[in-house]
């Protein structure tokens, strides 16, 4: 009352088949396979481009981050300058290493052509009256 399963092997020699050349499935193969490289390298350019667009943002926060530090480090320079170059510290100075006030006879005028041009004098003074103003 069992079933018994009977199998065979088929030996098939398929080497002596021949098949024939279709043109129509081979230029159908063709075709999806230059349409889906084409689609792989517009996938990999429009990476490459979103990619870029990141790091150039990187970039420019980063050259922002430093164009504030130099910003602030010109800001800091600026008030040195101003504090260094003050009258009175000057004169403090002067006086801790025992310069004084000279006579006004021990004074001696210059010829013109020796004496240093007002321009430079009156640059350095507008610079650092600049530098204040810009500084409050």
């Amino acid at each position: 009352m069992s079933t018994i399963d009977i199998q065979f092997d088929k030996k098939i020699d398929n080497s002596r088949i021949q098949r024939d050349f279709d043109s129509s499935c081979s230029r159908e193969y063709l075709s999806l396979t230059l349409l889906g490289a084409v689609f792989v390298i517009c996938a990999l350019f429009y990476g490459w481009q979103q990619y870029q667009w990141i790091q150039y943002g990187y970039q420019i926060e980063e050259t922002q981050k430093q164009n504030e530090e130099f910003v602030e480090v010109g800001r800091q320079l600026r008030v040195e300058r101003g504090m260094l170059a003050s009258p009175q510290r000057i004169d403090a100075i002067a006086r801790s290493l025992g310069m004084i006030t000279p006579n006004p006879d021990a004074i001696v005028m210059l010829d013109v052509e020796y004496a240093i041009p007002a321009d430079s004098a009156d640059s350095w003074a507008i610079e650092t009256q600049l530098a204040q103003r810009t500084d409050d």
